[in-house]
């Protein structure tokens, strides 16, 4: 199912051919930055690779083997591109206002997953706040839900 994705950021994201397509680099785009959200304190750990498995799991209505597949291939991606803009801009330009936010949410409880912020987490989730087109506000009530709910 994946195994198509491993390039499909190759000729500049070129336009998908079908919506499977479509579904399918969004989701490996979110997973990208959901990865380089726990990578981004240099202390990727086990419990942070099962809390995003258990995410991305149910939120795109995967198997093990599904979300597995997925997140390889997105964290290849996200290892060979080095810069997020380009995951976060296929974001942007596809998503609603409110998917976005669901997002930046998700990218949260990873951040504070450990229960520690981190000044790279937190630039790095300004960062991607200022790429998403999502205010300043927005994103700092998005920080302290999640903050309040202990995830």
């Amino acid at each position: 199912m994946f195994e198509s994705l491993s390039g499909f950021f190759k000729d500049k994201m070129a336009p998908a051919e079908s919506q499977a397509d479509d579904l399918n680099h969004l989701q490996v785009a979110t997973c990208a930055l959901l990865l380089e959200a726990a990578h981004a304190d240099n202390d990727f750990t086990e419990e942070e690779e099962k809390v995003i498995a258990g995410m991305v799991g149910a939120r795109f209505g995967l198997d093990a083997d599904q979300t597995s597949e997925l997140l390889h291939v997105a964290d290849e991606e996200r290892r060979q591109r080095g810069d997020l803009y380009q995951f976060a801009r296929l974001i942007n330009e596809t998503f609603t206002h409110s998917r976005k936010l669901a997002v930046l949410e998700l990218l949260w409880q990873v951040v504070y997953n450990d229960g520690v912020l981190e000044a790279r987490e937190d630039a790095l989730m300004h960062k991607m706040g200022t790429l998403l087109g999502v205010r300043h506000e927005e994103l700092m009530a998005l920080k302290l839900r999640v903050k309040r709910s202990g995830s």
